[in-house]
């Protein structure tokens, strides 16, 4: 595989990172610990800090200049979210990279007037209204219903694991204008604010400890405006976010290995010629390779939307190499530990300061958020492969 990192990359992030060194250190210190408990909850000090990334201009950099970006490519998006997660910084990862993009794709141009500025000032907030409790992986299947009334939808229905839906501005709702027979040609897709009536939002923690929700949708009135592309093609919309979305995965496995390794260097166990840490040396070269390849994916992906194209069996290998991986470094992190591995985060004698420990915990969802792994493989089997459905 070709790099994709030339001198003008380079040169992009060496101008990031001296940027990112000379903000508020208050502001990054307590932005850093909110979205180590938890990154999926932006609060104030993360949300300040992407105003602040907005107002300096460095949200959106992939963005055309036309709205309001810098006119880079998507490779230095990547740098950028890539720079972000390594010091644990909020990124803006789903609104500014998914949402936004797919706006300026399907968006009508009172709709990219409306929001495109705000998301890449670090305004607004989307989360994303897919999932339904009989309708996962299988989103054509999908029940809540939208029906025309004049100048508005009414919605009526139910979401869940709609992740970030108690701190969002928005919604990205996708709901079904057509009948159940049309599958995913009766879908359309609705942008609504989270204090729209109607709205009720039931928090659910997870294994992790991480919250995400229910949300119950009681005869929510939506205007047409509303409304990304024509009534019952919001398919390709879900289809083109889904696919910005696990582009981006990339940076979490790195990091976690970082945990793995430094807790190993404190405990002695990289240097010297005992089992423990020829067993553990070997492992984490193992790992450390692997991290590299999904770098690799990722910096794939991002050259081909640089050059125009659609990655949609790449975005899916990405995503699967990503989550899984992640699960397989805390898990190995938590073996070489022993015991003292399953002291939980938040105490002073974990290991690691814990972060293996909630990662393990954590780990099923990176199977199955964003799209389950299994429709992953199909996906890449038939648009990668030319395999037959």
């Amino acid at each position: 595989m070709k790099t994709v990192l030339g001198d003008e990359q380079l040169q992009f992030l060496t101008e990031l990172r001296t940027y990112l060194d000379g903000l508020d250190p208050q502001l990054v210190a307590a932005t850093r610990i909110e979205n180590i408990e938890d990154p999926m909850q932006p609060r104030e000090h993360g949300r300040r800090f992407l105003r602040r990334l907005g107002a300096d201009g460095w949200l959106g950099v992939s963005w055309p200049r036309e709205y309001g970006g810098q006119g880079r490519t998507a490779i230095e998006s990547w740098l950028l979210a890539e720079e972000l997660y390594s010091r644990r910084l909020p990124n803006g990862l789903l609104t500014l990279n998914a949402i936004g993009p797919t706006l300026m794709i399907v968006g009508t141009d009172e709709q990219k007037a409306e929001f495109l500025p705000r998301i890449r000032a670090g305004e607004l907030e989307f989360a994303i209204g897919y999932s339904e409790p009989d309708a996962g992986s299988d989103l054509a299947s999908l029940r809540t219903r939208a029906v025309r009334d004049g100048d508005e939808y009414v919605v009526n229905g139910q979401k869940i694991w709609t992740t970030g839906a108690s701190v969002a501005t928005h919604l990205w709702l996708a709901v079904r204008t057509g009948t159940p027979e049309d599958r995913h040609r009766g879908v359309s897709i609705f942008i609504t604010p989270m204090d729209t009536p109607g709205i009720t939002i039931t928090p659910i923690i997870t294994q992790g400890g991480e919250r995400t929700n229910a949300l119950f949708l009681d005869n929510v009135r939506i205007p047409v405006r509303s409304r990304v592309g024509a009534e019952n093609d919001g398919w390709s919309a879900l289809v083109t976010a889904l696919n910005f979305e696990r582009m981006f995965y990339h940076n979490e496995p790195r990091w976690e290995l970082r945990q793995l390794t430094d807790w190993a260097a404190a405990a002695g166990l990289l240097e010297g010629d005992s089992a423990e840490a020829h067993e553990l040396q070997a492992v984490a070269g193992e790992h450390a390779v692997d991290v590299e390849i999904c770098r690799l994916f990722a910096q794939r992906g991002a050259r081909m939307l640089a050059e125009g194209r659609v990655p949609h069996a790449e975005a899916s290998v990405n995503k699967i190499w990503w989550g899984e991986l992640r699960q397989r470094i805390c898990d190995t992190g938590l073996d070489l530990i022993g015991e003292d591995g399953a002291i939980a985060t938040g105490s002073p004698y974990a290991p690691a300061h814990g972060h293996l420990e909630h990662g393990l915990r954590s780990s099923p969802v990176w199977r199955f958020g964003g799209g389950t792994n299994e429709i992953q493989l199909d996906i890449i089997a038939t648009r990668g492969l030319g395999m037959p459905r």
